[in-house]
């Protein structure tokens, strides 16, 4: 078996953290539905492995004098016959044991990084790549190259591998984004298939070692700038990670540049695409490089406002009134942000009214939606303030549904006129989207 951490295995072997004192142990190393793990043993509780789950109060009771207690450490090793595995971001997820006696506790992980045999500060890199779905298709590249042809009678196809250039999209707090394609192969058990890919690789690269949470903000903007602009649920999944400490060395120890590691985490799943053709609100041709920045930017400066909106996508199977609710104060922020910006006074701006902060978010609309703004607000501002007023007799779940629709629609339309999107390619954008609205009662 290669160095594979797949859903469903489970491997036996050495472990190593950065603590000098403790113990030689094996453990078990396991990738399931709900993460990644690693189970950890000890024959009595003055054992240090058992300080890192039992509490303090715990362990004075089971021993005398109390042992030196020691937090669990962020990053460690895995080591068997198939290879080596980094664990980081790690944090004690349960244990079970005997006053005074054995016990066992499971250690969750964020990520791994795979093949790393020295412990690296990998939850602080200096690159990171992921793979976000729709984003290829959107930059409308391809590494691959088809050509059809008929020579004496003969159809002929070709499939070419080509380079393509990586688009630069500029540094943004000290670290640099771009998008990379490329391609590669895949293995298939049929001997006569043969699995062809066409990549493109989200990266971020910094001179200093910076927390993956930094990294990552940026490529789950690149992802939420997706969500705005087809409203559909897009994935943002890290492949890969790199630290200038960790050069690829040969056998001779001779170091031979930079290289990127294999990076795993718990929920790999990618968004397939679409069935059908859904068109985007924002096209890259519209923004570019700069256009993007100025995304970012945007996203950084309301993101008290456009978090609500954009991950009320993820809230599946839930009621109408819990979207309403996890999305309206996202808009309420974004019309009283508004109101700081044009340089009302704090106090002002919060004793404003829910329909007043609405009139403000409209004021920048103008004409751009395929309904009327002025109907929206007031539907909007009846249904959510009888979803926070226990007073109120509540709305009918197909209202809730229209105005949560409804709302994430203005903020949708918000975003592409403050990225520059003309109001009449907005408009005309909105008229044919298909972002689920118009709900009705089913008999």
């Amino acid at each position: 078996m290669p160095n594979e951490l797949l859903v469903g295995t489970r491997r036996i072997g050495d472990f190593y953290d950065t603590y000098k004192d403790t113990p030689e142990v094996k453990v078990t190393l396991e990738r399931s539905e709900a993460g990644i793990s690693v189970s950890v043993a000890w024959s009595h509780p003055q054992v240090p492995y058992a300080a890192w789950f039992m509490s303090d109060s715990t362990l004075l009771l089971a021993t005398d004098p109390r042992p030196g207690r020691k937090p669990v450490p962020k990053r460690v090793l895995f080591h068997d016959s198939h290879g080596v595995v980094l664990l980081i971001r790690c944090w004690a997820r349960g244990y079970h044991a005997n006053i005074g006696g054995p016990g066992s506790g499971t250690l969750g992980a964020r990520a791994a990084i795979m093949g790393v045999d020295e412990d690296r500060e990998f939850d602080r890199p200096h690159g990171l790549q992921t793979e976000v779905s729709g984003l290829r298709e959107w930059l409308g590249v391809t590494s691959w190259q088809e050509r059809f042809d008929t020579v004496d009678g003969t159809s002929r196809f070709s499939l070419s591998s080509r380079g393509v250039e990586t688009i630069d999209v500029g540094k943004h707090n000290g670290i640099t984004l771009d998008f990379r394609p490329g391609w590669g192969t895949g293995a298939e058990p049929e001997p006569d298939r043969r699995v062809l890919l066409d990549l493109l690789r989200c990266t971020t690269r910094s001179v200093e070692p910076t927390d993956w949470d930094a990294h990552m903000q940026l490529h789950r903007a690149i992802r939420d700038l997706l969500v705005i602009s087809r409203w559909r649920n897009e994935s943002c999944v890290p492949v890969r990670a790199l630290r200038k400490d960790d050069p690829m060395t040969t056998l001779d120890g001779k170091s031979h540049g930079e290289q990127w590691r294999t990076v795993v985490v718990p929920n790999d799943d990618r968004e397939p695409a679409p069935k059908k053709y859904r068109p985007h609100l924002l096209h890259f041709e519209d923004l570019g490089p700069e256009g993007l920045g100025n995304w970012i930017a945007l996203r950084n400066e309301f993101a008290r406002a456009l978090d609500p909106v954009i991950t009320s996508i993820d809230l599946r199977n839930t009621t109408p009134s819990t979207r309403l609710a996890h999305t309206a104060p996202g808009v309420e922020a974004l019309g009283y942000l508004l109101m700081i910006r044009d340089g009302i006074e704090v106090k002002r701006a919060s004793r404003a009214t829910l329909r007043a902060r609405f009139e403000r978010i409209l004021a920048d609309i103008g004409e751009c939606l395929p309904f009327a703004g002025s109907a929206w607000a007031d539907k909007a501002v009846a249904t959510y303030n009888a979803l926070k007023h226990a007073n109120r007799d509540l709305p009918d779940d197909v209202d809730v549904m229209n105005s949560w629709a409804d709302s994430v629609m203005v903020v949708r339309a918000w975003v592409a006129l403050e990225l520059g999107i003309p109001a009449d390619v907005v408009r005309s954008r909105l008229a044919d989207d298909k972002q689920p609205r118009n709900f009705a009662m089913v008999d």
